[in-house]
Formats: structure tokens, sequence, C-alpha cells
């Protein structure tokens, strides 16, 4: 599943504090399909959608399975917002590994290798 990473330090967009923690937010270049919908900044797109886990209680006429099924079919990326000490440990192991001062490095580089991690599937988010 393709994902969108937002990086605590790095992307000013933090996640929606009025969207339960459990929801699945979907970002895509087109609106998508949830209980939820809101443009923000560009990242796959400027469309965004919260979708509730079993459903939102408020609207007895969803499927929050389908929602998924054509959110995904729809191009619909999936929001993982990432904390900043994730990245750090990340670029502690990474500079150990290498034998390397993690000093040297300013916290976006750490944060763009993260994120290169992440696309060639060495970590998981």
């Amino acid at each position: 599943m393709d994902k969108v990473l937002f990086i605590e330090g790095y992307h000013a967009t933090e996640r929606p504090a009025d969207i339960p923690a459990d929801w699945t937010i979907y970002n895509a270049a087109r609106p998508l399909h949830g209980h939820r919908h809101w443009q923000g900044h560009f990242r796959h797109g400027v469309f965004y959608v919260a979708v509730a886990p079993e459903g939102d209680p408020a609207d007895e006429f969803n499927d929050s399975a389908e929602m998924h099924k054509r959110n995904r079919a729809l191009d619909g990326h999936v929001c993982v917002w990432v904390p900043k000490a994730k990245v750090v440990e990340y670029g502690k192991r990474v500079a150990e590994e290498y034998g390397v001062d993690l000093t040297r490095f300013e916290y976006h580089e750490i944060a763009r290798s993260f994120m290169g991690a992440v696309e060639r599937g060495e970590i998981e988010v």
C-alpha cells in the first residue's frame, strides 16, 4: 500500500487533531471516499479524507471496507505521521552502522534518508 509520510520537524503539516487516532487518513490528487473530507497541503495531491475503522456512528449508510478499497483504486495514499524521535533513532542506528558522527548531518538530511529507506522497503512505518 502506498503511503505519504509526514515527518515531524521536516514537513509543516501535523495530523489533524479532530480526527481520532484509529481513523485512516488518505491523500490523493482527486477526491476520495471517507467520513470526513478536506483539502490541505500538496503531498500526493491536495485531497484528504478520513475513514472511521468501523464506520462513522453518525452515518448509518457507510461501509468502511468499501471506502478503503475504492480509495486504493483511486490512487489514495495512506498518511503516516512519523515522530522526530523515530527519525533520530534511525539516524543513530545508521551512523553507528557506518561509523560516522551523526552530528555531521542536519536533521533534514536524516529525514530525507529516512524517507528513502522507507521507499526502498528497508524500514517499515
